[in-house]
């Protein structure tokens, strides 16, 4: 009895917090995500873990800024509306307010970010040179995660508690996946959050990262605030999505995907550098 009124509770805190939601930006929903150091990947030994999770490696992540919340339809419109631009391909269940956004593609994300920025009044943090987006993270603009952020605030950080998925060794508290989503994404927030207040992380929609893809890059990763390959030709994603299997949902878990495309459960949400 206690459980499902912690539950309730823990829902009606969520959806009464999103509904203020809309009338904010992001930057009032960031979360500081004190830095440490983590185990990333996932050990040889684990048989639910793919190759390119592998090998378990030590990473040292610094502070910086997550959104509690992946970016929504609403703020996407809010983005087309102010630069005259067309919204996504519509998915099957129509563009609803409070879901996330999807069918984004990783470049849109990059352009939304720096007009993010811009609107702030902050230092946008990509710039470009040729076919080449470089990321400034000495700049105090929006950005997305790099894998390892990503990773490190999807396991707990420094209050990780070595669950199974994001927040819980029980799937259904947190993540919206492919056995009970019904086929589309939900509102976001709606199911409970990670050690850090942070949603959605296990599930939903997947979430582009900043980082090239790279299967073996673990092998010669240098694990001092990792930033990825150089260069590539896919972007890395993580978390899972409404269609995911549930051994997608691990935070070790990565899959990857040329940037100029994008599909019905790609999303993404917002990271910041705290700079000095």
């Amino acid at each position: 009895m206690k459980k499902t009124t912690f539950l309730t509770y823990a829902f009606l805190i969520s959806v009464f917090t999103f509904f203020s939601f809309t009338e904010n930006n992001p930057i009032n929903f960031m979360t500081k995500v004190e830095g440490g150091t983590f185990k990333m990947g996932s050990k040889d030994s684990d048989r639910s873990a793919d190759n390119d999770e592998q090998t378990e490696h030590t990473v040292t992540v610094k502070d910086f800024e997550l959104c509690k919340f992946e970016v929504t339809v609403w703020q996407w419109k809010e983005y087309v509306k102010a630069n005259k631009l067309k919204m996504p391909v519509k998915p099957t269940w129509g563009f609803v307010d409070n879901y996330p956004i999807n069918n984004v593609t990783w470049e849109e994300v990059i352009q939304y970010c720096n007009w993010l920025s811009k609107k702030e009044k902050l230092t946008p943090v990509y710039s470009q040179n040729g076919p080449n987006i470089f990321c400034n993270f000495n700049a105090n603009g929006y950005r997305l995660p790099t894998e390892a952020e990503w990773e490190y605030a999807a396991k707990g950080g420094k209050k990780a508690k070595e669950t199974k998925f994001s927040g819980s060794t029980t799937v259904n508290e947190i993540a919206w996946h492919k056995a009970n989503s019904k086929g589309s994404p939900h509102t976001v927030g709606t199911k409970l959050p990670n050690e850090l207040g942070i949603y959605d992380m296990s599930g939903n929609v997947w979430e582009w990262c900043w980082d090239w893809y790279n299967k073996d890059y673990y092998k010669v990763e240098d694990g001092n605030n990792p930033k990825g390959p150089t260069m590539g030709e896919r972007k890395s994603v993580r978390g899972g999505s409404w269609d995911s299997n549930i051994n997608y949902l691990r935070p070790a878990n990565r899959i990857s995907t040329i940037p100029s495309k994008t599909h019905e459960f790609y999303g993404f949400r917002v990271a910041r550098s705290i700079i000095d």
